[in-house]
């Protein structure tokens, strides 16, 4: 063989292994390439996997307080109502007619002889032409209030306080659920 043969025979062999690497390195890129693009797909599937999570997170958070707002726009507007209501309810009892209050005082002025016997009445500037008070008892003035009484012992221990004001918030207070089951129900 001559050096020329051998020189071609090592350059033929050589751009073969050549050929061949770049084959092997090709189909190694390619290989790469398909990895790459299926870590690339399974990124993205994550991501999206985990944009509709927290959409979905973003969204029952919006939606959860749009209801708190809506449930503190509704307390305040049944509030309001029930303020409203008692406001009625009191002017209602102080506008009552002077033989109904008069009336009325008669019995509270029985009920607080039995309890304390001897005291003094308290009532508003209006109500005092109303009292007809027995001897037990004396007139200990005027009070701030829409109507009713106030009894207070010689002593001045034990109060009784007959105000519509305080009467109405006992009846309120203990029907508050049944007044509110009657208006929002």
């Amino acid at each position: 063989m001559s050096l020329n043969k051998v020189v071609e025979d090592i350059l033929r062999r050589g751009k073969e292994r050549e050929q061949e690497i770049i084959r092997l390195g090709e189909g190694e890129r390619d290989e790469q390439l398909k990895l790459a693009d299926k870590r690339i797909a399974e990124n993205i599937a994550k991501a999206e996997k985990r944009n509709v999570s927290n959409i979905e997170q973003m969204e029952r958070q919006e939606v959860s307080s749009a209801e708190l707002e809506s449930k503190k726009t509704a307390l305040g507007a049944q509030r309001q109502v029930m303020e409203e209501l008692r406001g009625q309810v009191l002017a209602e009892l102080s506008s009552y007619p002077a033989d109904r209050r008069r009336k009325l005082y008669s019995k509270l002025v029985a009920r607080a002889k039995k309890e304390l016997g001897e005291c003094y009445v308290y009532s508003n500037k209006d109500d005092q032409g109303l009292l007809q008070l027995p001897s037990a008892m004396a007139n200990g003035g005027v009070i701030d209030c829409g109507g009713g009484l106030v009894f207070e012992s010689k002593d001045r221990a034990v109060r009784l306080d007959f105000r519509f004001e305080t009467m109405l918030d006992d009846v309120w207070n203990k029907r508050m659920q049944e007044i509110f089951g009657k208006l929002f129900g």
